[in-house]
């Protein structure tokens, strides 16, 4: 054999060897950027919740501040819990008001001073609803007077909108790794909301009959369905159900149920002004419920629309919940865990000239002989019953 010739055949024989094991090494790199690949999505991503309830700033407060009263030491000794999570949660029941705006705290009407604002972010919350009874107390120029003051921080609103393109755009909070999605509703606002400003605010009832109509449920579920797919945890925060009542009436439970039929993870609840239960409900899909979480923030004394003849809602008025829990996502599956729920009172000092949101562990015997209604039966056993209130449905 030629001498080229066998050149030729050794040459060809090392490009052979040389292919194959640069294919193999590509091989062996595909595999394990693989495996890596595969490690990655399969470890657990987990996030912490707090869930507070109403921010309902009224008259006796604003009264307090203007006589001296220190507004910084309000949230004192609630702000350790919004420190230590890594999602903060709640409803804004008061429009945020601008100069042009006349501050009340009264009569059903709500305009809080802008100082109300910065006192709530100073909490470091992640999302409020804007979305309830009282959003259209000042009309349109309330709306925009509330979202231009937060669009001014971190906080991201959610359930009224300068416009449908602003409706259309997704509220989504990433927090270590997990996409969480927010929608919210109210069952009405005090003040009709026009048709040409009706799309501005999250409604789930006909505003003009109050009744879930199969249109509004329609919405609903279409907002749903576009924002579910892009989230790994879908929020609904619903403005619901009957005043001064601790359990929730039919249409919550049957809007849950539907909620639930629809993807939602959580379901957020407010508007009682008293604690409801809260329960995991689904079979094949569940959905954490917090029926309602009461008052976080509120300074009314003596509730002139609570039942005649009794004051047990007048004192439940003073109580409401802040709920810390675990959020895990694992191959796309959603779990809670580590459920804590602290009540939290509205203390209203004996004078009504200084006021302290106070975790039910540190509500002392001088708290509770100081509160405005202690002689009213507002004491620290009322306050330990509304525990069963709660969780009677949570550890079943």
């Amino acid at each position: 054999m030629k001498a080229e010739t066998i050149i030729f055949y050794v040459a060809i024989a090392l490009l052979s060897m040389l292919c194959s094991c640069n294919s193999n090494g590509q091989a062996n790199s595909n595999a394990e950027n693989t495996t890596n690949d595969s490690v990655t999505q399969q470890q657990p991503r987990e996030a912490k919740l707090t869930f507070v309830g109403d921010f309902l700033f009224e008259a006796p407060f604003f009264s307090a501040v203007d006589n001296g009263y220190d507004r910084n030491s309000y949230f004192a000794l609630v702000k350790k819990y919004f420190e230590d999570d890594d999602l903060s949660v709640g409803n804004m029941e008061v429009v945020i008001g601008n100069d042009r705006m006349k501050v009340s705290g009264d009569n059903y009407n709500f305009c809080a001073p802008y100082y109300i604002g910065e006192l709530v972010a100073s909490l470091d919350m992640q999302v409020l609803s804007t979305a309830n009874n009282h959003t259209f107390d000042r009309g349109i120029e309330g709306i925009n007077s509330t979202l231009d003051f937060f669009d001014s921080t971190d906080i991201v609103t959610v359930g009224t909108y300068r416009s449908q393109q602003d409706r259309e755009t997704p509220r989504i909070v990433e927090k270590n790794g997990i996409k969480f999605g927010f929608l919210a509703y109210t069952l009405s606002t005090n003040q009709i909301v026009p048709q040409q400003y009706r799309d501005l605010v999250g409604l789930y009832r006909n505003p003009e009959t109050r009744k879930v109509t199969d249109e509004y449920k329609n919405l609903i579920a279409n907002e749903m369905s576009v924002l579910r797919p892009q989230v790994d945890v879908l929020v609904v925060m619903m403005h619901w159900g009957t005043e001064f009542t601790f359990e929730p009436n039919s249409e919550q439970k049957e809007m849950a149920k539907f909620l639930n039929e629809h993807g939602a993870d959580i379901v957020y609840g407010s508007h009682s002004h008293s604690v409801q239960p809260v329960e995991i409900i689904g079979s094949d899909h569940k959905t954490l419920v917090y029926y309602s979480l009461g008052n976080f923030a509120s300074q009314d004394n003596d509730i002139a629309r609570t039942p005649k003849g009794q004051e047990t809602f007048d004192n439940a008025y003073q109580v409401g919940l802040l709920s810390q829990f675990k959020v895990t996502l694992d191959n796309g599956k959603v779990d809670f865990s580590d459920i804590t729920n602290h009540l939290i009172v509205n203390h209203l000092n004996y004078d009504m000239k200084k006021f302290t949101l106070v975790p039910l562990e540190q509500y002392d015997e001088f708290y509770e002989k100081t509160h405005f209604r202690y002689n009213l039966g507002f004491n620290k056993e009322f306050v330990n019953g509304l525990h069963e209130v709660v969780n009677k449905n949570l550890y079943k």
